[in-house]
């Protein structure tokens, strides 16, 4: 079935757990000589459908047990809710998003039950949360990669916002997607940093302007902005130009699906863009069961016909000059995305959602990587010195960086490395087993862990990427220092599967050199025009303050001074509002 057809399989799959059940009680009823009365009628017509969950639950129980004894393997500790199909640890799942520190439920479970996996079973199906990097490895690398995809739900989830992109397709479809887009990205372009100078020189020009007022900003606004151009520019050749839009005031800017909200042309892409993503979330937290929520109106549907409207005449008019054969007298260092693909395919539709899925990563997770770190440099006035003066000793008030000469801050590399770390732009992902049964590789602490088949697998990488036993007791703490030590590079050399913020295996990123040149590329320029940077608390909105109940709590949660959340991607809720204090020459 299509992914685009959810309510038909919802619809087909409620039939057969309501409907198939009383048809077989009819049917025994109809053959059974003997009358039963009304009531006895409507009992055993009501007690169908949970007695046949019942005994589905009983029996996947024993088959599970069955051939995980056969494999040499155990079955997945299970949490063990309180109200039936564990519906309590859905709601808590759903509370935690809006509420909540990111994962922080999930860790609350990991540790009650002392253990790197676990089987939440919702709705008596087993679904899989796994902190285990082991894990991971087995499901992105060698046969696992044939084994455990995206699947079908997820693609289903996705399809209105991602269709048949890069990032939403398995097997033969995503190989070709990938060997399409693979040579883009395969070398660095000196251009790219002529693209990352122009925008980067208009979002400081803005914070200038602030600063020289002594006024709060938006800085998660204002880097979205700066990545949404240069990925615009980069992709399609075609920049929404969203730098010279009304920018959110402090006092005044409304909370947005993620960060801040404007009204104005690029406040409605932004908008659009946010929304569908944290619509994409909330239905991978409510699971197979989310159609039913969105049986009669698409809640992506407003957000996409955005997306698409802004989408559709800039891939038109690249297949009109592509249908008029001549060449478009560019030089190949001025080629874009869009002219890549327009050369290997035909299809409108089909081109509009590679561009979207290349946005979505383009745009997402530098800005998100961004923020985190002018987030750190607020909190770590020291590490903000120390980065300053690496590059300041390079490039001078305003030197030009080039490709070869970030490549030597290491520094600067290892600043965004550990912002990564403690916020991955992607904080979850996901992966769904085929139709055989499959078993989790025994670790140092966890037994070989038998995975049923065509079982949903979730996978953190924010608490991968946390766990004290990986990267020692100070785990929670923000210690750039950590990625100069050369006993954590060896222990990261020998278990690279601790810190993928990019993901990893054949999947792997394939902007990933684009990514750290565009990071590094801006926070060069960034420090050195200021010198200091603070958190604005009166200008933060009051409602994405974190809560008082966080104090003393531990972890990260206990000391954060914003409120992270997450959708696809990481972010501050209502913004990270800042003042910049300009550095002063000589």
């Amino acid at each position: 079935m299509h992914p685009r057809h959810y309510r038909l399989r919802f619809i087909s799959e409620i039939t057969r757990s309501i409907v198939v059940p009383q048809v077989i009680v009819s049917s025994v009823l109809f053959l059974i000589p003997y009358k039963l009365s009304a009531a006895g009628y409507a009992i055993l017509h009501l007690s169908a459908m949970p007695l046949s969950i019942f005994l589905r639950s009983l029996y996947e129980s024993y088959v599970n047990k069955k051939n995980a004894e056969r494999l040499g393997a155990v079955t997945i500790p299970c949490v063990r809710g309180n109200w039936p199909g564990n519906l309590d640890i859905v709601m808590n799942l759903v509370k935690q998003a809006h509420h909540d520190y990111p994962m922080q439920f999930v860790s609350d479970l990991f540790s009650e039950y002392n253990c790197k996996t676990l089987n939440l079973r919702i709705l008596w199906s087993d679904l899989i949360f796994t902190i285990d990097e082991a894990n991971v490895k087995y499901m992105l690398t060698g046969p696992g990669f044939e084994w455990f995809h995206k699947g079908y739900y997820q693609q289903e989830r996705a399809e209105s916002f991602l269709g048949n992109g890069i990032f939403n397709r398995d097997k033969e479809e995503w190989r070709v997607h990938r060997t399409i887009a693979r040579p883009w990205f395969a070398r660095d372009r000196i251009s790219d940093l002529n693209l990352f100078d122009s925008y980067g020189t208009t979002a400081l020009d803005v914070m200038s302007q602030h600063a020289t007022k002594g006024g709060a900003f938006d800085m998660q606004d204002l880097l979205g902005r700066f990545a949404l151009d240069a990925a615009t520019d980069f992709l399609f050749g075609s920049c929404v130009n969203s730098l010279h839009g009304a920018l959110p005031i402090a006092g005044l800017a409304k909370m947005g699906p993620k960060g801040s909200s404007i009204d104005d042309e690029f406040g409605t892409f932004a908008w659009a863009f946010e929304a569908v993503q944290v619509q994409l979330t909330r239905r991978t937290r409510i699971g197979n069961n989310w159609p039913l929520f969105e049986m009669f109106s698409d809640k992506t549907r407003k957000g996409n016909a955005i997306i698409q409207a802004w989408l559709r005449p800039l891939v038109d008019r690249a297949l009109n000059e592509k249908a008029k054969g001549g060449k478009d007298g560019k030089k190949d260092e001025d080629h874009t995305f869009l002219d890549h693909l327009v050369t290997s395919l035909d299809d409108a539709e089909s081109i509009r959602f590679q561009v979207l899925n290349m946005l979505l990563a383009g745009r997402d997770t530098t800005s998100t990587t961004l923020t985190f770190v002018v987030y750190f440099l607020c909190l770590h006035p020291d590490v903000m010195m120390r980065l300053r003066q690496e590059i300041i000793n390079e490039y001078g008030d305003n030197g030009m960086p080039s490709l070869e000469t970030m490549r030597g801050l290491k520094y600067l590399r290892a600043v965004l490395n550990e912002t990564m770390r403690l916020f991955p732009p992607v904080p979850m992902n996901l992966r769904l087993s085929d139709s055989i049964p499959h078993v989790f590789p025994a670790s140092a602490d966890s037994p070989k862990y038998y995975v049923p088949p065509g079982t949903q697998i979730l996978y953190s990488l924010l608490l991968i990427q946390r766990r004290k036993d990986l990267w020692g007791p100070d785990a929670d703490t923000f210690r750039p220092e950590r990625w100069l030590d050369p006993d954590c590079v060896r222990h990261l050399v020998s278990n690279p599967f601790m810190f993928i913020p990019f993901h990893a295996g054949p999947r792997i990123c394939l902007g990933q050199n684009f990514a750290y040149n565009e990071m590094s590329f801006f926070l060069v320029r960034l420090l050195q025009k200021f010198e200091r940077f603070e958190l604005a608390h009166d200008a933060q909105p009051s409602a994405s303050l974190p809560p008082s109940e966080w104090t003393g709590a531990k972890g990260r949660k206990g000391i954060e001074q914003v409120f992270p959340a997450s959708s696809v991607t990481m972010f501050v809720k209502g913004g990270l509002w800042v003042r910049a204090y300009p550095a002063v020459s000589g």
